[in-house]
C-alpha cells in the first residue's frame, strides 16, 4: 500500500519532485523526502486522500501560502504548494534531525537546560509568526525538530488552513486540528477566535512534558485528558522534576491558566519571563 501511495504521488508529481522514500504520516498528511529539479531535499507532505476531498484545496493552498512569509531559523520554510490529479501538496525544508517526540520515546524527559534552550527558540519562533498574525494552532513534540543544533518548529498555519478550508462535518469531527494532549481550553470548546495564546498553552504542555516525563493531564481516554484541560489544575512541573528553574517553572504555570486573559499576552513576554530579551534566540 505505502509502495502503491508513493508511485501515485510521483506520478503526479514527476516533472516537479524525486520521490526518495516515506518519512511518516500524521493526522493531516503523509510526508515524503523528496528532491526538487534542483536537486535540493525537501519534506514533500500530502494530503491524505480522505481529507483532501473533504477540504476545499484551493482555499487550503491560499490559508497554507499566508505561512511563506515567515522566514525565521527556527522555522522550517514553506517552499511550495499546490494540486495536481487530485494529490494536494506543499513542501517545506527538510530538516534532517529527530523529532521532540523521538527524542522524549529514547530518554522520557530532557536534561533542565536543555528545555530552558528549547523554551527560547520555540517562542522566539512563535514571536516571529504571532507578529505576522500567523497562529501555529498544533505545536506538539511531533511538529519540532531539533536539527544542526537548532530546534525548528514546523507546519506552521497547516492546521488553521484544514479548519478554514474544511466541510462542516470534518470541522464537527476535528479531525487533524489539534492533538488532545496538548490542546488549549478555548481550542477543546471549538471556538472560532483562537489567537497566539493557544500557540502558548500548547506550547507549555509541550515543556511541561519535556521536564517530567509526562504531559500536565494524563489518561487513557481522550475525552477525559480534554475535561481535564477544561476543569482540572495542572499539578506544579516542579513537583514531577525538582532542578526546574524557578522562571521556568512559573512561565509554564502562568502559560497553563484556562483563561488565555491569564495567559502571557505575547510569546515575547513570556520569553522575557525567562531571562531573554524580546528577540533573543
Amino acid at each position: 500500500m505505502a509502495r502503491d501511495i508513493l508511485a501515485a504521488v510521483q506520478q503526479a508529481l514527476g516533472d516537479l519532485y524525486t520521490l526518495e522514500r516515506e518519512l511518516g504520516r500524521g493526522g493531516g498528511a503523509r510526508v515524503f523526502l523528496a528532491h526538487n529539479k534542483a536537486g535540493e531535499a525537501v519534506a514533500l507532505k500530502v494530503l491524505h486522500p480522505e481529507l483532501a476531498v473533504t477540504v476545499a484545496a484551493d482555499r487550503f493552498l491560499r490559508e497554507v501560502r499566508l505561512a511563506s512569509r515567515l522566514d525565521h531559523p527556527n522555522i522550517a520554510q514553506l517552499l511550495d504548494s499546490g494540486e495536481r490529479d487530485w494529490v494536494v501538496y506543499y513542501a517545506m525544508t527538510y530538516c534532517p534531525g529527530p523529532t521532540l517526540r523521538e527524542g522524549l520515546t529514547r530518554a522520557r524527559h530532557l536534561p533542565a537546560d536543555d528545555v530552558m534552550r528549547l523554551a527560547r527558540d520555540l517562542l522566539s519562533a512563535l514571536e516571529h509568526a504571532h507578529e505576522r498574525n500567523i497562529v501555529h494552532r498544533d505545536v506538539k513534540p511531533e511538529n519540532i525538530v531539533v536539527s544542526g543544533g537548532r530546534t525548528i518548529l514546523l507546519d506552521f498555519g497547516i492546521a488553521k488552513a484544514i479548519a478554514d478550508s474544511a466541510s462542516e462535518h470534518l470541522t464537527r469531527s476535528g479531525v487533524a486540528l489539534g492533538t488532545c494532549t496538548y490542546m488549549s481550553p478555548e481550542q477543546i470548546r471549538g471556538l472560532r477566535d483562537i489567537d497566539h495564546r493557544s500557540d502558548l498553552y500548547s506550547l507549555a504542555c509541550v515543556l511541561f512534558e519535556s521536564l517530567a516525563g509526562r504531559p500536565p493531564f494524563v489518561h487513557k481516554v481522550e475525552g477525559i485528558v480534554l475535561q481535564k484541560h477544561l476543569n482540572e489544575a495542572p499539578p506544579p512541573v516542579e513537583s514531577l522534576r525538582l532542578e526546574t528553574p524557578p522562571a521556568l517553572a512559573a512561565a509554564i504555570a502562568r502559560a497553563l491558566e484556562k483563561e488565555p486573559a491569564d495567559r502571557f499576552p505575547t510569546a515575547a513576554a513570556m520569553l522575557e519571563a525567562l531571562g531573554a530579551p524580546a528577540g533573543a534566540t
